[in-house]
């Protein structure tokens, strides 16, 4: 399997977290599960015509779109590795969406949403040219392109400071700084914080603090740190090791000791056959 990463332009890092590139031509169907992450992301496929839609248990036999927008999900979700033949995507950055998709980010939440719905031709157009590009570096610089083109047109052209004064206070310490705390130093009202994350991040500020708290307890994990679970539990600012077991379940649906024994490649992917 050949994974990449790539670092945005700096006029898109505002908005950004990276581009990622993934081909395994020997993949087959396999389920994994993947975990919340707080972060939107644009996925295209480019070996086949349709992702595969491997949450719809009714009918395994399901597609999606080959190029979808996924919004903040704040669940597990399930996706089947026979799409890792050829992919591509972009992961955004907190409130970074606004620029290239307009609408409230609430709308998106927890949902896909087919990206010619979005930008109609031109994701048709961008995912044709993306398929034809002989390597993952011409195919990062179309991609890229494609995004700069779109906030130069945008009218959202910086992320609320606000917003990102309190995502940056709740990114370094998850565990520890308070919705209180953002209230006073914001001068926002709690309503109106919360109507802000839901409108720009599409969720409220108490669900993103748990899911960054559950990830900061995720890549510990993954690193394969040698903690007590209750020793990581309040290194990750949970109230007690019972507090912690709870969110894991209901952002993984695994206990923690379940996801420390399963072999995995990456932190928030776990094979499930």
């Amino acid at each position: 399997m050949l994974y990449l990463e790539h670092i945005p332009h700096p006029v898109l890092a505002p908005f950004v977290k990276a581009l990622w590139y993934v081909r395994d031509p020997r993949a087959t169907h396999r389920h994994e599960r993947v975990l919340p992450t707080g972060r939107a992301q644009i996925v295209l496929s480019l070996a086949r015509d349709h992702l595969t839609d491997a949450n719809n248990f009714a009918n395994p036999l399901n597609h999606s779109p080959a190029g979808i927008f996924l919004g903040i999900y704040s669940r597990y979700q399930q996706i089947d590795a026979i799409d890792f033949t050829e992919l591509i995507g972009v992961v955004f950055h907190p409130g970074g969406t606004a620029a290239f998709f307009p609408d409230n980010a609430h709308v998106f939440t927890n949902s896909e949403t087919a990206l010619s719905d979005l930008w109609g031709r031109a994701a048709d157009n961008l995912r044709n040219e993306l398929r034809e590009a002989p390597t993952p570096k011409q195919k990062f610089a179309l991609l890229e392109f494609a995004l700069l083109t779109r906030l130069s047109l945008s009218r959202q052209q910086r992320r609320d400071p606000i917003l990102h004064y309190a995502l940056t206070h709740l990114d370094a310490s998850p565990g520890t700084t308070t919705i209180a705390e953002l209230t006073r130093t914001t001068g926002l009202s709690p309503r109106r914080l919360s109507e802000r994350f839901n409108q720009h991040i599409g969720i409220s500020p108490k669900l993103y603090c748990r899911i960054q708290r559950f990830q900061q307890a995720i890549q510990q994990m993954h690193r394969g740190a040698d903690i007590p679970w209750a020793e990581l539990a309040l290194a990750c600012g949970y109230y007690d090791q019972s507090h912690f077991a709870n969110d894991f379940r209901a952002f993984s649906g695994l206990s923690a000791t379940d996801y420390s024994t399963t072999n995995r490649i990456w932190a928030n992917h776990i094979p499930l056959d």
